[in-house]
């Protein structure tokens, strides 16, 4: 039998090259549209995000389950 391991990205803090991507948070602002940022931080099982300017998020840590790391 194969021995196969599961890595769980989620489970330790992000790498270091998640910072400067887009992050797309699961959170619906109240105006009912998509809350898209950038990474500036990481730290284990959260990211600091920087939101775009006018929208009435301020800058935030967000759980790593609670969006989706974008493509580049």
């Amino acid at each position: 039998m194969r021995n196969i391991k599961i890595y769980d990205r989620y489970a330790e803090c992000p790498d270091d090259a998640w910072i400067g991507r887009r992050w797309h948070s699961t959170r619906k602002p109240d105006s009912g549209g998509e809350l898209i940022g950038v990474i500036m931080a990481v730290r284990p099982g959260a990211v600091r995000v920087r939101w775009p300017p006018g929208w009435p998020v301020p800058d935030s840590w967000e759980a790593t389950d609670r969006g989706t790391l974008m493509k580049t």
